[in-house]
């Protein structure tokens, strides 16, 4: 029945979730379940970083810039993007939604591949951070979500910039925007590489991507076409009993959106579709690694790999999809309806039944798909200063038996009447449905499970926000948010002791409970030389301890999570940042050397960027040292991270076109 619903929904709709009309505004639709409401007195816990911000971290890839977010938890493997999981407020890489341009992508593969994304960070105009889970993020987003506008930039023009660093780093990139107030577009690629800073932590990286953007009688449309090649070593990544593993990924990625106001109603749009391939390689082949012999065994330096290796496991996951909404405002304030349909498939020689699976010569012999559906409908009312919110949400997925109910209600308080203080509560539920590989991989030590039953978190959430204008020319933001999190059925990878096997499995019930604070200073003119302070902190604990058992991802929580980042202009021509991040994270992890549990350690690490751009050139420099402090530690256990590292670039951009 869902095949048939998503075939005629992706007839009848042109899409999905609104999108920017400038650099600074995403739609609130993305923001709060579609109502349009000002980000200032959402009842939400609402990180936003524009282009100075984003252009700032000069980062080469976008986990590299929410590592700073209070509450975000970007555990690395290796800090050039190959690639990081997420999570947000104690959650797991799974439970992290990502909205692209006002369209939710996933990664029904795995969670570790939902950064893979065919986008610089350059190209990036702004970023959202929803610290808290719920329906209005559509399913998956347990405990939060990313939100990104990507669109072309507003002038024409070239830029030009290539980068160098420690461990041979080197990076180049270019790219071009052309059009008018009607029509623009933007068309930009680049290549990063690295020896890395050990062995087999190298990586090679590509991107390449077109987006537009036409302003019409009949609408904003938005569109985008992008692709990621990246391949790189992968030590210790999944395991450390055989540290000598490799990835391969592609992605191709294509999506237009739609939004059109006539009078009292809105009506947004949105299709899209994303196909990735990845190839793991569990014992790396090529020079210098492992090898076929004349019998077909893979032999190395060290030895053989085990006869049940049977080769990479290949994987070709792909989402399509629709997404729809209607808003109307009267007298009685602001009424909605929406929905998200996407199919979700894979084929695989490690992952799904053979019912699913490709026939004849493919490899991909195995297989499996679904199809999700979200629908909302809620009502916002507003009196004198009081905004109360109600959201119905149902989750139904062609995997499961029956439509989970998921709703929001929430209320926000304006102090005053200009809005600088805002108090708010909220009551929220989401939930997730188990990856392909939490389903069915079983490969070296892992056992999957197809009896895995979907994930589910009750939220209750309020605080406050604060905010002042300073005789010194800056704007104060104070905030604090309290939140807890009911678990039922959440997924972790475990290892029971004295068992060599990680098995996928339901944890019962597990409780989150935290909070945030956090206070900013930004410069309200250009004269000040302080342009942005911000200090950070936040707290998480949870209910249970991993006892009898390893837990690989739920109970690794990070505990204490304190965040400071100063920008300084030094001239008119040039800004200092200095970020400073110290964590202490539950849990530990199996040192296979030391054949015991060990605790992670807590870390602290300083990084500086210099900016220099010099107004009698057309170009910009910029410095940037990481972990300046040479702290050695681990995001993930077993996987290192490596000590100090400098990089720098330059950036060119003739004169602009008129």
């Amino acid at each position: 029945m869902l095949n048939r619903i998503f075939f005629a929904i992706s007839l009848l709709s042109s899409a999905s979730l609104g999108v920017a009309q400038d650099t600074t505004v995403t739609p609130e639709a993305v923001i709060q379940s579609g109502f349009s409401d000002s980000p200032q007195t959402l009842p939400r816990n609402l990180v936003t970083l524009g282009t100075e911000d984003i252009q700032g971290a000069a980062q080469p890839s976008l986990d590299g810039i929410l590592e700073n977010i209070p509450g975000v938890d970007a555990r690395q493997r290796g800090p050039w993007g190959a690639q990081t999981d997420l999570s947000i407020r104690g959650g797991t890489f799974e439970q992290v939604a990502l909205w692209v341009d006002g369209i939710r992508w996933s990664a029904p593969h795995t969670g570790h591949h939902l950064l893979n994304l065919p986008i610089d960070p350059e190209d990036i105009q702004q970023i959202r951070v929803i610290r808290g889970g719920g329906g209005s993020l559509g399913s998956g987003g347990v405990t939060g979500g990313i939100i990104l506008h990507a669109g072309p930039g507003f002038e024409n023009g070239t830029r030009v910039s290539v980068e160098g660093g420690s461990y041979s780093w080197n990076r180049i990139r270019a790219s071009h925007d052309w059009g008018n107030n009607q029509v623009r577009h933007r068309i930009s690629a680049s290549q990063a590489s690295t020896d890395g800073f050990k062995n087999n932590t190298d990586l090679t990286m590509s991107r390449v991507r077109y987006s537009g953007r036409a302003s019409t009688d009949f609408g904003l449309w938005n569109w985008s076409l992008g692709h990621l090649s990246s391949a790189f070593g992968a030590q210790d990544f999944y395991t450390a009993n055989f540290p000598e593993q490799f990835e391969q990924v592609k992605l191709w990625q294509g999506q237009l959106t739609w939004t059109h106001t006539a009078g009292d109603w809105t009506w947004e749009g949105g299709v899209h579709h994303r196909n990735h391939q990845d190839r793991f390689e569990l014992f790396r082949e090529g020079e210098g690694f492992y090898a076929a012999d004349t019998s077909g065994q893979l032999v190395s330096a060290n030895g053989p790999a085990p006869s049940w290796y049977q080769g990479a496991n290949l994987h070709r996951s792909s989402t399509t999809g629709a997404r729809g909404l209607a808003r109307f405002v009267s007298s009685a304030g602001e009424s909605l309806m929406s929905f998200d349909v996407r199919r979700e498939g894979i084929v695989s020689n490690r992952l799904g039944t053979e019912e699913f699976g490709k026939s004849g010569d493919s490899p991909y012999t195995l297989g499996d798909q679904r199809v999700n559906l979200d629908v909302s409908a809620g009502h916002l009312f507003q009196w004198n200063r009081l905004t109360l919110r109600g959201l119905a949400a149902w989750n139904l997925n062609s995997a499961t038996d029956q439509p989970r109910f998921v709703p929001e209600a929430s209320m926000s308080l304006r102090i005053d009447d200009s809005g600088r203080a805002v108090a708010f509560a909220s009551a929220r539920r989401s939930v997730r449905m188990p990856s392909f590989t939490d389903l069915y991989y079983t490969v070296g030590g892992a056992q999957g499970s197809q009896d895995l039953l979907p994930e589910q978190a009750d939220h209750l959430e309020m605080g406050y926000r604060l905010s002042t204008d300073l005789a010194s020319g800056h704007r104060l933001v104070l905030s604090q948010h309290i939140f807890h999190r009911w678990g039922s059925n959440l997924i972790d990878w475990v290892r029971f002791n004295g068992s060599a096997i990680t098995e996928a499995t339901n944890l019962r019930e597990v409780h989150f409970s935290g909070q945030e604070l956090s206070l900013s200073t930004r410069a309200t003119n250009d004269d000040q030389h302080m342009r942005h302070m911000t200090i950070g902190l936040t707290f998480v604990n949870t209910d249970e301890t991993s006892g009898g058992f390893e837990s690989n991802y739920v109970l690794d929580v990070l505990n204490t999570k304190v965040d400071a980042l100063i920008r300084y202009r030094i001239a008119r021509t040039c800004d200092v940042d200095l970020r400073w991040s110290a964590q202490d994270r539950n849990g530990g992890y199996f040192d296979p050397v030391l054949n015991e549990e060990v605790e992670f350690e807590p870390v602290q690490w300083l990084g500086a960027t210099v900016h220099w751009s010099p107004t009698s050139l057309p170009v910009a420099l910029h410095l940037r040292v990481d972990n300046a402090l040479d702290v050695r530690f681990v995001d993930i256990g077993n996987v290192d991270q490596p000590g100090r590292w400098v990089r720098a670039g330059l950036t060119w951009s003739p004169k602009k076109e008129d």
